[in-house]
């Protein structure tokens, strides 16, 4: 527990100079930082009796901590002050330890204030690392603004001993436009539930339960087309497999996989052929920005899903696709293949286009479309204006990099990363330039420094967003209990123009 005096102890102005930077945990060294973003509390991993920081910039006054144990708790207020003071400047942290020969100073950290600020929310799923405990998912959502997390929805059936919440698995969370007015929520019932999978819509502040199973698999991944009338989802037929050996021994295989569509105001769930084609593998789908093409990702059916089975699941490669699409007319395109698994040696999984529509960000690895349990995945970005695809060395790691999500600016991308130990992901924030150059990433500032440290639950897939959810846990856990929407026509026929 980290302990503040007043007035500071500072140490004496001929300290001795360490000559090297401190060791810190997190590191918070050399970034990149939103100016609404909470104190970056961390802890100073030298020896010493005593420890001082001393964070200050060009303008407002600097703030002085000191602390008994190395813990540096960052008072809130002064924090938020000199950052908004300071928008575009150098942040300095000076960092002091005392020990029996005397005060050391190391050597200055220096960060970047950005201009630009973060979405002031993230929902995430916040999971336990094992395999067999996919039942004890919490969804929470995160001021990034300060510490305060409030929970969406528990499959741990906290909310009511008696729920049939309880053991559900939470698929996914699906925003329209970064905003809470509409949002979806697919829900895997537990063993207590009677009810088949479904989709939690949320519209202007009420949830209600929409029921997509219809005989095959449940929806999955979506995503709102921008206009609000329109969710694109995929139906993925999975099965889970385990390696002898290895770090991450989990792997999760596509079967069978298609999209689907679903009307909002109508309740018309259907499909188009070209993406649901019976010798391809459709999934992962994402609209851009305006709204004129889906992308989505799709690879050769490699196994019949009659008769399943995982062999040769380690040679299947995804492409990343799109198709058009004229909301004014319900038209659709042809697809066409946007970046291909043989040209980039790798297989695309989570395509998600940047606001602006210049850049698409997706993982590639080493096979397959389940990326959080390959190390091998690592985090590319698609200039569509340059025709260019890179990976991103800046922020990818040895280790499994996935699950992104832009922010509303399109300066910002905050996505789940296993680099430290490949087993437990935690969520990483970055800053984004003009040109698509990446800032050094750091983790998610928690209120207590060795959170992490203790912390044996995993973070995935994250989502920014500009307003806080309006509904309670016990409205969604309500829907899930209820009878399905009766606007709700599961595997409706297709409109005429789509056929």
């Amino acid at each position: 527990m980290a302990v503040y005096w007043w007035p500071f102890p500072r140490p004496p102005r001929d300290a001795g100079e360490a000559g090297r930077p401190a060791a810190t945990y997190p590191d918070y060294a050399g970034i990149e930082i939103p100016p609404g973003i909470a104190p970056l509390n961390f802890k100073i991993r030298e020896s010493g009796s005593r420890y001082y920081l001393r964070i200050s910039s060009a303008n407002e006054s600097p703030i002085e901590v000191s602390s008994g144990d190395g813990d540096m708790r960052i008072p809130a207020s002064a924090w938020h002050r000199l950052l908004a003071a300071n928008p575009g400047g150098d942040l300095r942290l000076d960092l002091y330890a005392a020990s029996d020969g005397g005060w050391r100073h190391f050597e200055t950290i220096h960060n970047r204030i950005a201009a630009e600020d973060l979405d002031p929310y993230v929902v995430y799923r916040y999971i336990p690392p094992i395999y067999n405990k996919w039942d004890r998912i919490q969804l929470v959502q995160r001021d990034l603004r300060g510490f305060e997390e409030r929970l969406l929805f528990d499959t741990r059936g906290d909310i009511r001993r008696d729920s049939k919440s309880a053991g559900a698995c939470i698929n996914c969370h699906t925003f329209l436009n970064q905003g809470t007015e509409k949002m979806l929520l697919q829900i895997r019932p537990g063993d207590r539930a009677a009810q088949s999978p479904a989709m939690i819509l949320v519209e202007n502040g009420r949830a209600r339960r929409v029921d997509t199973r219809n005989g095959g698999p449940p929806a999955a991944y979506s995503s709102w087309h921008p206009n609000g009338k329109l969710v694109v989802f995929s139906r993925n037929r999975i099965s889970q497999v385990f390696h002898t050996a290895g770090v991450e021994s989990r792997e999760v295989i596509d079967l069978d996989s298609d999209l689907g569509l679903y009307e909002i105001d109508t309740g018309r769930m259907y499909s188009i052929p070209q993406i649901s084609r019976p010798d391809r593998l459709e999934t992962f789908p994402a609209w851009s920005a305006d709204g004129r093409y889906l992308y989505f990702t799709s690879a050769a059916a490699w196994t019949d899903p009659r008769h399943p089975s995982p062999a040769g699941y380690d040679k299947v490669r995804y492409d990343l696709d799109r198709i058009a699409y004229d909301s004014a007319s319900g038209r659709w395109g042809e697809v066409e293949t946007v970046v291909a698994a043989a040209q980039l040696g790798r297989s695309i999984s989570l395509a998600l286009p940047s606001p602006d529509g210049r850049f698409i960000m997706f993982c590639g690895h080493d096979y397959g479309s389940f990326p959080v349990f390959q190390p091998s995945s690592d985090l590319y970005l698609l200039d569509l204006k340059e025709s260019r695809t890179r990976r991103l060395d800046e922020i990818d790691s040895p280790r499994s990099d996935s699950y992104h999500s832009w922010s509303s600016n399109g300066r910002w991308v905050v996505f789940a990363s296993k680099r430290e130990d490949g087993i437990f992901g935690r969520l990483y924030l970055t800053h984004m330039d003009r040109e698509g150059r990446f800032s050094k990433p750091f983790v998610l500032p928690q209120e207590d420094p060795g959170f992490y440290a203790r912390c044996l639950m995993t973070f995935n897939r994250p989502e920014l967003l500009r307003e806080s959810v309006t509904v309670t846990p016990a409205e969604l856990a309500a829907a899930m209990e209820s009878v399905p929407s009766e606007t709700s026509i599961p595997n409706a026929a297709a409109p005429p123009h789509t056929r």
